[in-house]
């Protein structure tokens, strides 16, 4: 992809070169396993050794954490341990990933985001990614392994709020955006990742079968957990949402598949921020499931939560129209984006299956929202064409 792509002009051409010969001298040292942070954590209850991990995470990256941190709830958050750390340096975000102890994930996110903020700095977009400080020991390490085998980072933090439904436009346009960036890196990461330790949203079963399951281990595991009964025909409709839509991925890969790229994979609005004064985006975050995959999942993933709202189709018109001012689909991935979204929705299901069988998380997590999951593939059945009928609509607007 030409920078001209991107809107990079000549100086920021430079800068963009300069940025990677310095990205390209860390990008080693930032995959290598880091070393474990010394300390003791307590562990009396779950909650106390989170706390106790989050202030070791701040003593380990925070510059003036030798003295009182104070660390305060964020919204979100749903995986990781997550929050604001309040220190006499500034305030930061302090993380400490709960995802299996899998570090070839983090490595993996912590090199994109090495990758990729200089060059959205250098394009000059109006927002920023997520910059991970540095540990304090002097190893240039962006994150370390806690005692309890644990993963934790702290990141700068970046101003702005969630815009929920607000702002779609500013949000489809700037998911597009970043999404032409990780293209533009894409070659550099697979020079020392080729694989994306994350597996391809088509591959629904991916995080399951992850955790140690199967296709079948999966439905039976919808079908026999006490803790779905509640939302039980929910479930069985998720179930058979689910094989249907197997066969259409199936048809997507017979054909010819879809163009695939570096992603970050999970862009909507709670993981973009705003300013409220002006609408505009400040940051996007949470690039834990970046991979190789359909680019136009990027995409589906935003649209995948206005689906959820009450009255859909304003929000999706207007993320659509933001998305399509800077990319432009091919007909297939047009003919595509329904089922893409219905995937993005499904594959959470699967996920929040993984997490419960591994023990990383409550069954109730999927139960709170099966019914709503359920509602969102039975309103891009009824809106199948009408969404894709708004990809076209918003290409043509720019002839």
């Amino acid at each position: 992809m030409s920078r001209a792509s991107i809107g990079v002009d000549r100086t920021a051409e430079r800068a963009v070169r300069r940025a990677r010969g310095r990205w390209m001298r860390r990008r080693v040292r930032a995959m290598a396993e880091p070393s474990i942070a010394s300390a003791v954590v307590s562990t009396t209850t779950t909650a106390t050794a989170n706390a106790a991990e989050l202030r070791l995470a701040c003593e380990t990256f925070i510059p003036s954490a030798t003295t009182a941190v104070t660390l305060r709830e964020t919204t979100g958050g749903v995986n990781n341990h997550v929050r604001y750390a309040d220190a006499a340096s500034g305030t930061y975000v302090a993380r400490v990933y709960n995802n299996g102890r899998a570090t070839t994930r983090v490595a993996f996110e912590h090199a994109v985001l090495l990758a990729v903020e200089p060059l959205v700095a250098a394009c000059d977009l109006g927002f920023v990614v997520p910059r991970a400080l540095r540990a304090r020991d002097g190893s240039g390490d962006t994150f370390k392994i806690l005692p309890s085998g644990d993963a934790a980072s702290v990141f700068e933090l970046i101003p702005g709020t969630l815009p929920k439904t607000r702002y779609a436009d500013a949000v489809g346009e700037a998911t597009a955006a970043l999404s032409k960036c990780l293209e533009a890196c894409e070659a550099d990461v697979r020079a020392i990742a080729p694989t994306s330790p994350t597996s391809v949203y088509r591959d629904i079963f991916g995080a399951f079968v992850a955790k140690g399951g199967s296709r079948e281990a999966f439905f039976e595991e919808m079908a026999n957990n006490s803790g779905l009964d509640d939302v039980r025909p929910a479930v069985t409709r998720l179930a058979d949402y689910i094989r249907a839509l197997e066969e259409k991925l199936l048809a997507i890969e017979a054909a010819g598949g879809l163009p695939e790229t570096l992603i970050h994979g999970d862009v909507h609005y709670d993981n973009a921020l705003v300013d409220e004064n002006t609408g505009k985006v400040t940051g996007i975050i949470d690039f834990e499931f970046a991979s190789y995959d359909w680019r136009m999942m990027e995409c589906a993933a935003g649209l995948s939560k206005y689906v959820g709202e009450k009255d859909p189709m304003p929000f999706v018109q207007s993320y659509i129209t933001g998305f399509c001012r800077r990319a432009t689909p091919t007909e297939a991935e047009i003919d595509a984006i329904p089922d893409l979204i219905k995937l993005r929705v499904l594959e959470t299901v699967v996920y929040f299956v993984a997490r419960s069988v591994a023990g990383e998380d409550d069954i109730s997590q999927l139960a709170l929202r099966a019914d709503n999951y359920a509602a969102r593939v039975e309103w891009i059945d009824a809106n199948a064409q009408a969404i894709r009928d708004a990809v076209r609509a918003s290409l043509a607007s720019r002839q």
